[in-house]
């Protein structure tokens, strides 16, 4: 059976010890797991004495599918866990946590041996990228949850919708995905002036525009967008095109931006579930709904829109 693993740290500003209790106690594992999040509906049993070896959780859902974990062994700095998947497919799992002191708080490393089903092989690649991107987005809640108590981070299915049909004006840009959060807010600044000085009018939320997302190297091609009811003249750097008149399947996210992942996780993941077909190029867009300078990052709404094909 072919074998994959994955790894990814992240800083926690809490001691080993709390972060070990914390990530024992499997009551806390909905709040924060970057699967359940997507089905709040899941049923979760729980069994065992709570974080003590031995303890399970065993998860069902239509999404997610079924499975359930283990704890088997517990120390200062580590939790191995059993993971067994059984419905879409059977396998075994080891997911383990690494926890060790490092300056002011925790470096927690979360890890995962598995194997694939024979006849999955060639899904070997596509799994460690897309569990990979998982394990950063669950450790990032992770982290806001037991440094603030809270995670900004809701998301609602809307579904199948009739695209807009709008132009727009946009900036064009190959760009690092970890930079976004700086060069979005810089280039709508910029397409402010430009309507400004040009007495151009935009008829509603700006938005990202996104023809590519290559995980491999971590960079995009994408355009940063105000719309327009009609078509102007503009020149370079701008661009002034349409968007696709096509169906989308939309995705709600209210929290910071930050966690805006989650809402493109789940659009994918549920678009997947319900065989909706998507687009590979233009992928969507994000449409940014209220104003990051007029209210507090936990109520920013963002939709996810996936084209449709």
């Amino acid at each position: 059976m072919p074998a994959y693993s994955i790894e990814r740290t992240i800083h926690i500003e809490k001691s080993p010890a709390e972060v070990i209790e914390f990530l024992s106690d499997f009551r806390s594992w909905p709040t924060w797991s970057p699967w359940l999040m997507m089905e709040p509906s899941c049923k979760v049993e729980y069994l065992g004495t709570v974080g003590r070896v031995g303890a399970e959780y065993h998860w069902v859902g239509d999404m997610v599918g079924e499975g359930r974990m283990a704890l088997l062994r517990k120390t200062d700095t580590m939790l191995e866990i059993e993971l067994e998947f059984i419905k879409p497919f059977k396998s075994m799992a080891m997911a383990n946590f690494k926890v060790e002191a490092n300056n002011d708080g925790s470096a927690v490393t979360w890890m995962l041996d598995a194997k694939l089903p024979w006849f999955l092989f060639f899904l070997k690649k596509s799994m460690e990228q897309s569990l990979g991107m998982d394990y950063e987005r669950g450790l990032k809640m992770l982290k806001s949850l037991i440094e603030t108590g809270e995670i900004h981070s809701q998301l609602t299915l809307v579904g199948e919708q009739p695209a807009q049909i709008n132009y727009y004006v946009g900036i064009e840009r190959n760009e690092k995905i970890a930079n976004l959060g700086e060069v979005i807010p810089s280039d709508y600044k910029q397409l402010a002036l430009l309507f400004a000085e040009q007495g151009y009018a935009s008829i509603g939320s700006p938005f990202t525009l996104y023809f590519d997302m290559n995980m491999d190297t971590g960079v995009c091609t994408l355009r940063n967008c105000f719309p327009v009811k009609t078509p102007v003249d503009v020149s370079v750097p701008y661009v002034c095109e349409q968007l696709p008149a096509t169906k989308t399947y939309v995705v709600k996210h209210v929290g910071e931006y930050p966690m805006v992942s989650n809402a493109w996780a789940m659009a994918f993941f549920a678009a997947r579930h319900k065989k909706v077909k998507i687009s590979k190029k233009p992928v969507g867009l994000e449409r940014y709904v209220n104003d990051p300078e007029r209210v507090p990052a936990k109520d920013l709404i963002t939709e996810v829109v996936l084209f449709q094909r």
